[in-house]
């Protein structure tokens, strides 16, 4: 378990710091709420049952790191820098069949996202796309914190006594976007009514025991709309996900 605590904030100092900035007795208080939950539910393979038996549970922590790739109604958009997301969070494995190779698996977690965009805004004409080479307009870039729900169907070729086995998980994964920043050189930026509380994303993962590819396409766009121009024609952002993720029993 402490390897789990020092790992997580390893990677979580490695790639968010000095990006997203919240606040360390935030990502404290939400780090120990969920690993005490963690600690009182999590049993990994479920070793109260005989070892003759084929049943078994997989319950298991995750961590994910990936870039995003983002997609707009709009011909202007482009990315500027690398958007990224990073994901933590325990599942409870639910199996389906006596041999446990089937399975259902529902989760609770935390999720940072990261969105660098030309996207501009200025009070005078609102929302507006800057040029990516000119190195004097500095676009604003938005991050959302969020909570995690995920529901898969899981596959694995797994038995009670082998820790290490190949998996296929899809599903997808209720999102409540709690917490939002969005900055312009030293400005913030307020959108919090375009900001969509709720969200879906459907993802797949598939690897080898701890090391597994993920794969993520958000299901609603991040935003209702966001006027541009000072004119009706919303702008709007939908993120593909590309990265890994490490299931740890």
């Amino acid at each position: 378990m402490s390897s789990y605590f020092l790992g997580t904030f390893f990677i979580y100092s490695y790639v968010f710091n000095n990006k997203f900035k919240y606040s360390f007795k935030s990502i404290l208080g939400h780090y120990l709420l969920l690993t005490i939950f963690l600690c009182s539910k999590l049993f990994g393979q479920d070793l109260a049952t005989p070892v003759n038996s084929a049943f078994f549970r997989e319950d298991q922590i995750y961590i994910g790191i990936s870039l995003v790739s983002l997609k707009s109604n709009v011909e202007d958009f482009k990315p500027r820098a690398l958007s990224r997301h990073f994901q933590w969070g325990i599942i409870r494995d639910i199996p389906l069949v006596s041999s446990s190779k089937f399975s259902t698996g529902l989760g609770l977690g935390m999720s940072f996202e990261r969105y660098n965009t030309n996207l501009s805004y200025s009070e005078e004409i609102g929302y507006t796309f800057s040029e990516i080479d000119l190195d004097f307009e500095r676009p604003l870039y938005f991050s959302i914190q969020s909570f995690e729900i995920p529901i898969t169907l899981r596959w694995r070729n797994a038995t009670f006594n082998d820790f290490a086995f190949w998996r296929i998980y899809g599903g997808v994964s209720l999102n409540w976007n709690f917490k939002y920043k969005a900055k312009q050189n030293s400005n913030l930026i307020l959108f919090s009514d375009e900001l969509k509380k709720w969200g879906a994303t459907a993802h797949l993962s598939f690897g080898y025991n701890t090391w597994n590819f993920f794969i993520a396409y958000r299901l609603n766009p991040i935003f209702s709309s966001i006027p541009r121009n000072n004119n009706d024609f919303s702008i709007q952002f939908t993120p593909i996900k590309f990265g890994l993720i490490f299931y740890i029993l």
